[in-house]
């Protein structure tokens, strides 16, 4: 997600932001392969602090023992919205969010949405495997109307909390289980932990999602955690007039009387928070080839002439940004401008999604940024995700980079600048390391330009053909998979056969890092 413009719900982006303006002077395959966030990563000597955050995830309570047919303790039953949570991926930043036993492969969304209704109609089917011996179920849904569940083809029985749908079937650990779940919500945004709206936005003739971190589970029963990457199938039924847009490759739409149904296949890998959702008066637009990679775009029917000055720009991006980390990792890519409000840019997989209201129809500094820093997310962030929420740096921190990289070819500002900048503005600005955040302070200033200090100082430790070969690698190795900061210092430490856990240690772990780059 790009950090230049500070989003209506909270100053996700306030440091960024800052340096930003300153430096204008950024099918179902059993195949897929995930990392769960409490998998052991590789032994490296540049581990986190013993003092960073630890998964808390809690056991069930004990039931209490039941009194004596004589008692007469008349106790009230608990909430079962105070109860802790069933499951758990062991997140040290979100230790409510998913679940370590599962692991799902595939979903299949199949969603009827009528703005003038405003009510979500859902049935979403989920190919998973057992990881461990389960008593039930359990999937994360924060409030979402489940109406029916079936296993295996049988109806099931369920309960719900306030985040989790726990499904009364047992399974052992290899089992390969689809569920069924039917819903229907009037789902809306709802606050973050950090004060930042995710979820169900809508708009005057439609709506989007908007799902980083864990925003997913607020409209669709889900594992709605990046450890657990799956592939995807959306049918999306709308009005006629409107158009349903989602990941993926497009098949022809399907008319039925006022109703079309819009169908689309994530065929690549792809984590809850990356889906691309929107319902309204769009176009799809074939944007031709960026070398091998399709391009596929989406605007507003009345904006496709404003837009296409982007369209156009999109090819030289993306070749640039393979000369630096490679090929581009997955199967196309596109832009999608949203109606929505100002500020809004989110790395969604395949295609970029921006705000319409950003982007006026000429190519400044801002749109040269949120363009950019959007796309290296599809290498950093999408083709290789974060197994833990505190690894975000491995997303924000390289698509800022990649942002300086980019400014640098286009002669916007020279990448020395921008990391001296950056480096100085992190002695004032930094107050937590950049790889051990506070969920408060997750998107802020130290995991975008405060961080991209970090791959400079590496840049200028080990040299240019090393530092790129390790990204390159980073990519190359892991596509479709969800990784840990350890893994990626135990690659650069591979490429370089050095040592590199007093860097990190220095760099990434520490909260003043140091006032000058290694020469």
């Amino acid at each position: 997600m790009s950090p230049a413009v500070a989003r209506r719900a909270g100053a996700r982006w306030r440091g960024a932001l800052l340096s930003a303006v300153a430096l204008a002077a950024c099918t179902t395959d059993h195949g897929v392969r995930t990392i769960s966030a409490d998998q052991p990563a590789p032994s490296t000597t540049g581990a986190p602090p013993t003092t960073a955050a630890s998964p808390t995830t809690e056991p069930p309570p004990e039931p209490p023992p039941e009194p004596a047919p004589d008692s007469t303790d008349q106790t009230t039953p608990p909430d079962p919205a105070d109860e802790p949570d069933l499951a758990s991926a062991g997140d040290s930043l979100y230790p409510d969010v998913g679940n370590a036993d599962i692991d799902v492969v595939h979903y299949d969304v199949r969603i009827a949405y009528d703005p003038a209704v405003a009510v979500i109609e859902g049935h979403v089917t989920i190919a998973l495997t057992a990881t461990a011996d389960l008593d039930a179920i359990v999937l994360d849904a924060v409030d979402v109307g489940v109406e029916s569940v079936a296993v295996g083809g049988t109806a099931a029985t369920f309960t719900t909390s306030s985040d989790e749908l726990v499904i009364d079937v047992p399974a052992a650990a290899g089992d390969e289980v689809v569920v069924d779940i039917e819903y229907r919500d009037t789902s809306a945004t709802r606050s973050g932990a950090f004060g930042l709206d995710i979820g169900w936005f809508t708009t005057p003739n439609g709506a989007y999602v908007l799902n980083e971190p864990e925003g997913l589970r607020t409209w669709m029963p889900a594992h709605d955690h990046p450890s657990d990457k799956a592939t995807w199938h959306f049918e999306l039924t709308v009005p006629s007039e409107l158009a349903g847009i989602a990941n993926g490759a497009q098949s022809p739409p399907v008319s039925d009387g006022d109703d079309t149904t819009w169908i689309w296949d994530q065929r690549d890998p792809m984590a809850t928070y990356l889906v691309q959702l929107l319902i309204g008066e769009y176009t799809v637009v074939d944007g031709g080839m960026a070398g091998d990679t399709p391009l596929v775009h989406v605007a507003l029917t009345d904006d496709i002439e404003q837009m296409q000055p982007y369209f156009d720009a999109t090819a030289a991006q993306v070749a640039f940004f393979e000369s630096v980390f490679g090929p581009y990792p997955l199967d196309r890519y596109g832009l999608a401008f949203t109606e929505s409000y100002p500020g809004l840019a989110m790395e969604t997989q395949g295609r970029s999604m921006f705000s319409s209201e950003d982007f006026p129809g000429t190519m400044g500094f801002l749109e040269e940024l949120l363009l950019s820093h959007e796309l290296a997310h599809q290498w950093f962030g999408d083709a290789v995700s974060p197994a833990d929420w505190s690894d975000l740096w491995l997303n924000e921190s390289f698509a800022t980079y990649g942002q300086w990289l980019w400014f640098d070819h286009q002669r916007i500002g020279p990448l020395e600048s921008n990391a001296d900048f950056a480096l100085a503005l992190r002695q004032e600005a930094g107050s937590e390391p950049t790889g051990s955040p506070s969920v408060d302070n997750l998107f802020g200033f130290e995991r975008y330009d405060g961080g991209a200090v970090v791959l400079h100082a590496l840049r200028r430790q080990v040299g240019d053909e090393a530092f790129f070969e390790i990204l390159q690698r980073w990519v190359a190795d892991n596509d479709g998979t969800s990784r840990t900061s350890a893994h990626f210092i135990a690659l650069a430490e591979e490429v370089t056969a050095a040592d590199l856990g007093p860097f990190f240690d220095d760099w990434l772990y520490a909260a003043q890092v140091p006032a000058a780059y290694p020469s």
